[in-house]
């Protein structure tokens, strides 16, 4: 999360407008702690609700009732959400930027009824996760570049960023699905409503082949469009994205066992690793 944000003010957002004229090194870095706070928050009360789910589906991951007390998970919920919006709240307001913090308020709401509530829903929580992904990677940037609209390199920044923001969503939205193929047995066993155990398995897998060929498209238009004629962007694109796009889907159909469902995920978080290492192209364009 934090990678994301330093590297599109590094590649972008300093380049078009100056070190000077953007947000200050400490407030830029509370901030974005203040996200990671709220974000971490989201990622205990979640496990917090899904103990009975995770246990049935032999997820590894979880913590809560394991490592920590579902007690001591809900203080830790409280704790983190709380400070990291009191954080931002601050910083945003120091900055003469409070819509900031009540983004931030919204996102640690939209985390706490998705895990009550939402993710129960049909594809809802699919969405919901995939569009806080976006807003995060969308909502700092914007705030930088909004207000120097007028500059002659905001046009051309803020649609960068919005194709990250788009990037973001579209493989958060694949890794929730690929997370629902992989514990499908036991969401339906506890009558979950998701895609695989609503849709089946098939069309499930359809749907995120069609995700993977859209992402596969965008990333070959901003790599032709932005970096024609520079041969490591376009074999970068070319072997860590496209490449390994084509692979999910190659995998997605072959899937049959949970392990299968592990593989492809670890290979989606690959291709959002090398999507947000791709912003080192932008420096010095």
């Amino acid at each position: 999360m934090a990678l994301i944000q330093y590297l599109l003010r590094y590649s972008l957002l300093i380049p078009a407008y100056g070190k000077t004229n953007v947000l200050g090194d400490v407030q830029f870095a509370l901030l974005v702690f203040s996200m990671i706070l709220i974000a971490a928050g989201g990622y205990v009360i979640n496990d917090y609700f899904d103990i009975r789910v995770d246990t049935e589906n032999q997820n590894e991951d979880v913590i809560v009732g394991r490592s920590i007390k579902r007690r001591v998970a809900l203080t830790l919920h409280v704790f983190l959400t709380s400070t990291g919006l009191l954080l931002g709240f601050y910083i945003a307001y120091k900055v003469h930027y409070l819509i900031l913090g009540f983004i931030m308020a919204i996102g640690a709401y939209m985390l706490w009824d998705y895990s009550l509530r939402l993710k129960r829903l049909l594809f809802v929580g699919n969405f919901i996760v995939a569009k806080l992904c976006a807003i995060f990677v969308f909502s700092l940037a914007a705030f930088e570049i909004l207000p120097k609209y007028d500059h002659e390199a905001s046009c051309h920044t803020l649609i960068i960023v919005y194709i990250y923001a788009a990037f973001a969503f579209i493989c958060s939205l694949m890794q929730e699905i690929i997370k629902d193929l992989r514990t499908v047995e036991g969401d339906d066993k506890f009558k979950i409503r998701t895609l695989p155990t609503v849709w089946g398995l098939t069309k499930t897998k359809e749907f995120v082949k069609w995700l993977s060929v859209l992402t596969a498209f965008m990333v070959i238009t901003i790599a032709i469009y932005e970096f024609k004629t520079q041969l490591p962007a376009l074999a970068y694109a070319l072997v860590f994205l496209i490449s390994p796009l084509f692979l999910l889907n190659v995998w997605i159909y072959q899937a049959q066992k949970a392990t299968d469902y592990e593989r492809i995920s670890k290979l989606n978080k690959f291709i959002i690793f090398a999507g947000i290492v791709s912003l080192c192209f932008f420096i010095n364009q």
